[in-house]
């Protein structure tokens, strides 16, 4: 019981005190419920090409990146607005880039989040490049 009992002095001696324990309190509070309602391990993104149009059925692969390993790539497909979604993903740092026949291989996008599961949306769309012929 001593921690609450200097708790209970702190906040006597200076009521300005229980201000700030109020915000800390909400503040981890606020927290836990974030975290809560965003770890279903979904990680979206879109592809598109330099122009901006939508890459469909282009490849995106995500390889989790741990201290010293890369692990080997989880790969799903843009659907015909070139949007991706991977479920159940269990990551905290990660590569991630695009693919498709056609065009330049997409450079690796690092990303690292907050916790595992973290729902995560790419904030700026993986850009493929169109392979030009002679």
């Amino acid at each position: 019981m001593k921690p609450f009992r200097y708790i209970w002095d702190l906040i006597r001696s200076n009521p300005a005190n229980s201000i700030v324990l109020l915000l800390l309190i909400t503040s981890l509070t606020g927290w836990i419920v974030y975290v809560e309602l965003n770890t279903d391990g979904i990680i979206t993104g879109k592809v598109v090409d330099e122009t901006g149009k939508p890459v469909p059925e282009a490849r995106v692969l995500v390889r989790e990146k741990t201290l010293n390993l890369i692990k080997p790539p989880i790969v799903t497909e843009t659907n015909q607005d070139g949007v991706f979604v991977f479920k159940d993903m269990r990551i905290i740092e990660f590569l991630i880039n695009a693919q498709k026949e056609g065009y330049e291989a997409g450079e690796d996008i690092r990303y690292h989040l907050y916790f595992k599961g973290q729902h995560f949306s790419l904030p700026k769309p993986l850009v493929l490049k169109k392979v030009r012929t002679p």
